[in-house]
């Protein structure tokens, strides 16, 4: 598990690599992505690639290797599966995994894609680089440039600021600062100025510098800025479609209708694509399937495109994206484009993002008279459904509206709420005087020994509807110090951070009109 730009894709080729070098298993490298173009279950989809790579082309032989568990399984990008399909492939997986446990299985994702929880599966998050990491890989990356390389670690080593130094210890956003550094040594203070200089250094900087002021030529024939115009709004659509990999028919579908929309620009769709893939290096390729060179990127152009809409639009936008994500039981990661957007368009995000969220969220808890009530209306703000087994409501969809759309802000908190109530796990915590409800529940049943054989077992499990009311007896049951404290803490933060940004909002405006008099 790790964000993005942390290095799990890098990780899994490693493991992969080093797989075959020490003869552990057959390794076999799925690109999650992929299935999003496909209708075969995620079991038909290995066996093809099996088959693919011609490592058997016999049914009946490649059972017995699956059964005798010859295979080491690298599962790469379950965050980029298109949303409408990851509960299908969830399943699958679960199914495979199961059927053939014999196997290894390495899978790879960004935090809060529902997956963390899966059965069978252990957790194992991607580390921040150490000081003493940071220098190494500068001096891996530049090897040849000792100079170059001393500087960067210099000019590191002088930064005082811990908000920029967490951002360095991103193997993605350090390489950004590597590749700039020449142009500007300076470290900046926001995460969008990375983004923004290395956007200028693939365009032309990086070849200028580096061949005697050689620009790399455009078959398209448009500059940067008519190129950024069109990735804006490509970014922003197939942002919001959950696209992050594109066939050509996709592309050319979008480029049409973004043509139409922006007046005065005309290109070659093939040509366009072509830069796109060669002479700037912002799309790759990969069997007929493009994507950007780094899913954060396709991140900074949406949030470009919403920082340069007119108020109207912004506040269109924004109410779009508070409903979009109220209706998704899908928390895919999407504190990145937030966090650009907040940092690029900071008082349209406070006005139309942040506080109309925070203050409906201060509402959820305004009854709170006890910390009985408050542990009650902590969890409600949570799940919709109670049940036995809290780690299962990562895959049943019992997310309330009100936690979804507020991911950005409240995740912290909930997340030491979920783990709060982990500890009832299974411990029939939901009175007997309270309305619930009987589900069969499948378990997987761990063996005594190690390669032993999980057992499924169907039992009944209590399961409580929470939406309206939380029942009293229940709230009791867990009113745990700890989750009575968190919740506290939640509320302060709520509070904190509406004051904050009533406060720029109102020093802005004020800020404008005074500016607006000098004149």
């Amino acid at each position: 598990i790790g964000d993005a730009g942390s290095g799990k894709s890098t990780l899994i080729k490693h493991l992969f690599l080093n797989s075959i070098k020490e003869k552990i298993g057959v390794p076999i490298l799925i690109e999650l992505r992929y299935l999003n173009n496909e209708e075969q279950s995620i079991e038909e989809y290995i066996i093809s690639k099996i088959f693919e790579n011609k490592l058997t082309q016999n049914n009946v032989i490649l059972e017995r290797l699956l059964k005798k568990g010859k295979f080491v399984f690298f599962l790469d990008g379950y965050d980029e599966l298109n949303t409408d399909i990851k509960l299908r492939i969830i399943e699958n997986l679960n199914s495979f995994v199961n059927k053939y446990s014999n196997n290894k299985f390495i899978l790879t994702t960004r935090p809060h894609s529902n997956i963390e929880h899966l059965p069978l599966f252990h957790n194992f998050v991607m580390k921040s680089l150490s000081g003493q990491e940071i220098n190494e890989f500068i001096k891996l990356q530049l090897s040849k440039e000792s100079e170059l390389s001393d500087k960067i670690i210099k000019s590191l080593k002088e930064n005082k600021s811990e908000y920029i130094s967490e951002f360095l210890t991103n193997p993605l956003l350090l390489s950004l600062y590597i590749l700039t550094f020449q142009s500007n040594s300076e470290i900046p203070n926001k995460k969008y100025v990375f983004y923004r200089r290395v956007i200028n250094a693939l365009f032309s900087e990086h070849d200028s510098k580096t061949k005697l002021g050689y620009v790399r030529e455009k078959q398209s024939k448009l500059n940067q800025e008519q190129f950024e115009e069109v990735l804006k709004a490509f970014s922003f659509l197939s942002y919001f479609e959950s696209k992050f990999n594109f066939d050509k028919e996709y592309i050319l579908t979008k480029l049409k209708l973004i043509k139409g929309k922006i007046p005065n620009i005309n290109f070659d769709n093939n040509k366009f694509i072509y830069d796109l893939k060669s002479a700037i290096a912002l799309w790759t390729e990969d069997y007929g399937i493009i994507s950007f060179a780094h899913r954060s990127i396709q991140e900074y152009f949406a949030a470009l495109f919403v920082q340069n809409l007119n108020v109207i639009d912004k506040e269109k936008i924004y109410n779009k994206i508070l409903d979009k994500q109220s209706k998704s039981n899908d928390i895919r990661e999407i504190e990145n484009f937030l966090s650009i957007c907040e940092e690029l368009d900071t008082i349209y995000f406070y006005k139309f993002y942040g506080l109309p969220l925070l203050k409906e969220m201060r509402e959820h808890f305004v009854k709170c008279n006890t910390d009985t009530e408050l542990v009650g209306r902590f969890i409600q703000f949570f799940l919709t459904k109670f049940p036995e087994r809290i780690h299962l409501v990562l895959h049943e969809g019992l997310f309330s509206e009100l936690f979804n759309k507020s991911v950005y802000f409240n995740l912290p908190y909930i997340q030491k709420l979920f783990s709060f109530l982990q500890e009832f796990d299974s411990k029939n915590i939901i009175p007997e005087s309270c309305n619930y409800e009987l589900i069969d529940r499948q378990l997987m049943i761990a063996p005594d020994e190690i390669g032993g054989k999980y057992e499924e077992k169907i039992v009944k499990e209590k399961i409580i509807d929470i939406t309206e009311e939380f029942p009293e007896e229940l709230a009791k049951a867990v009113s745990d110090k700890k989750i009575i404290k968190e919740g506290k803490k939640f509320v302060k933060f709520i509070d904190t951070k509406i004051e904050e940004y009533e406060k720029y909002i109102e020093y802005s405006i004020g800020l404008d009109k005074d500016l607006v008099d000098l004149i």
